[in-house]
């Protein structure tokens, strides 16, 4: 694609790099190939511009980068410089017309917790219709059969919201594998970078807001307003919003769009607890291990029964339903197919088969609220003791370690405190400040050890949460990565110990 084609009415192009032709782009100099564009962008750790020799060594035809002053050698390059106001979204915008297929229904679900277990559900629902459905987020590309795509893999960062030259690129191979429907998880992060510009985005969905990242938008109303920029911004004309409106960002979020009036012509969909939901939670009861949760809509009440733990789960459940339902689902098959859906990966997923009848449940918490959200909801499960083992990420959000402390504290019988990759900072130091909120609280490391002790104290009616990292296969230590699954972990340990009963 010509350079003036691609970013037609997004930069200044100069009439002797209008004709050059643009293979591909990227803003990772080490992605660059001969005859790309590659966006010299300034990041939270490192400056896209310390690279633009190294792409243009590696064969970039042309440099996007922002509008501050070239300085020396950068003034004196042959290679052209398009320097634009926001790069991020010109890049966004041309990766989407470089490559232009995009499936016909696109649905986005932001939120603090529950956008992998919602995305997860709305592409399980609409796969059970028969519809070509996949969903991208933590746990990568789900749902795309590599035989349609030509033995095609895609291999996406392993983030929440990929890159948008990663995403856009990811979705010529699905749609020419048949995808029609796609399911997206909308980080903060992904959203301030504008990684999900260029999409044409019919519905999103808006689960809570709660503490996290704010080591990255210093407070939450920047935080609120990074999630915002989904529904006020990205979503289509004449699409459809889906709320939570038992959270307060929820609510004003409502208000938000609602003051926009008819120039979008949004149809928002509520949901929660509230009186005034359209979606309304009359109540969510476990019951055997599994939960049966009753919604009222339109004067009609459906029992759901869902073979998952947790209440949010069902919340998470309900959420994806609606937003199946705005898809072109009936509710039957909407709210109907609520029933046959599979816990997500790492969220409230139950390790089975523990000697003495005890529920192990893994999960992703790794919040305060969604700590104090995981304990709550298995809390009626539980008839003999709830234990909680969990750690705190390192070099993230501090402020986090006391409130999750606090919170396990108060709502756990045991609480085991552990790491949960430390990363550069010091393991003790961590497991310190988890501890000085918890006098209850016990110190076990490493991770392993502790998930040991706690399955061997359990007993009958008990109930153990593993929390903070779900699906994750690894153990970020120092400047190492180990292999490290705490359901692969808790399995394996449990086979031992009923080795041992034999």
């Amino acid at each position: 694609m010509h350079l003036s084609d691609l970013l037609k009415n997004l930069a200044d192009i100069p009439d002797q790099a209008a004709s050059i032709k643009i293979g591909g782009m990227s803003e990772n100099s080490r992605a660059i190939k001969p005859g790309d564009m590659f966006a010299a962008v300034a990041g939270s750790s490192t400056d896209g511009r310390i690279y633009i020799k190294a792409a243009i060594d590696a064969g970039a035809r042309v440099i996007l980068t922002d509008m501050r002053p070239l300085e020396a050698p950068l003034d004196d390059l042959d290679t052209p410089i398009i320097m634009v106001e926001n790069p991020r979204l010109v890049l966004a915008k041309a990766a989407a017309r470089f490559w232009h297929k995009q499936p016909g229904m696109i649905a986005a679900v932001t939120g603090t917790n529950g956008k992998t277990s919602t995305t997860d559900f709305l592409r399980q629902l609409w796969t059970r219709v028969t519809w070509q459905a996949s969903s991208i987020g933590t746990l990568g590309v789900k749902g795309t059969d590599t035989r349609k795509m030509d033995g095609k893999i895609l291999d996406l960062p392993k983030l929440t919201t990929p890159d948008s030259v990663s995403l856009h690129s990811a979705l010529s191979p699905l749609c020419d594998a048949g995808v029609t429907h796609l399911a997206l998880e909308a980080s903060s992060h992904g959203l301030v970078q504008q990684r999900l510009d260029g999409l044409n985005i019919h519905i999103a969905a808006f689960t809570n807001l709660t503490q996290d990242h704010l080591d990255h938008h210093n407070d939450m109303e920047s935080y609120f307003i990074a999630k915002s920029h989904l529904f006020m911004d990205l979503l289509m004309h004449a699409g459809a919003a889906i709320i939570n409106i038992d959270d307060p960002y929820g609510r004003r979020l409502c208000d938000m769009l609602t003051a926009q009036g008819d120039a979008r012509q949004i149809v928002i969909q509520t949901f929660g607890f509230a009186d005034d939901a359209d979606f309304q939670i009359e109540k969510i009861t476990p019951i055997d291990n599994i939960l049966d949760m009753s919604v009222k809509h339109d004067g009609k009440s459906w029992h759901i029964p869902l073979a998952m733990s947790g209440t949010f789960q069902a919340v998470n459940a309900l959420t994806a339903g609606i937003m199946a339902y705005m898809s072109g689902l009936p509710l039957q098959d909407s709210l109907g197919g609520l029933a046959y859906l599979k816990p997500a990966p790492g969220r409230m997923q139950t390790v089975t088969g523990h000697p003495q009848g005890a529920q192990i449940v893994v999960d992703f918490a790794h919040t305060p609220d969604a700590l104090r959200a995981a304990l709550e909801a298995l809390r009626p499960e539980v008839s003999h003791k709830l234990y909680v083992l969990f750690g705190c990420g390192g070099d993230r959000d501090p402020s986090k370690r006391a409130l999750m402390g606090a919170i396990a504290d108060d709502a756990a019988d045991v609480v085991i405190v552990t790491d949960d990759n430390p990363r550069s900072e010091d393991p003790a130091s961590i497991r310190s400040a988890i501890m000085a909120a918890s006098p209850k609280s016990i110190e076990i490391f490493p991770r392993d050890t502790a998930i040991k002790t706690a399955l061997e104290q359990l007993v009958e009616g008990d109930v153990l949460l593993i929390a903070g990292k779900g699906h994750e296969t690894v153990q970020l230590i120092g400047d190492e990565t180990l292999p490290f699954s705490d359901i692969s972990v808790a399995s394996r340990i449990i086979a031992d110990m009923k080795e041992a009963h034999k």
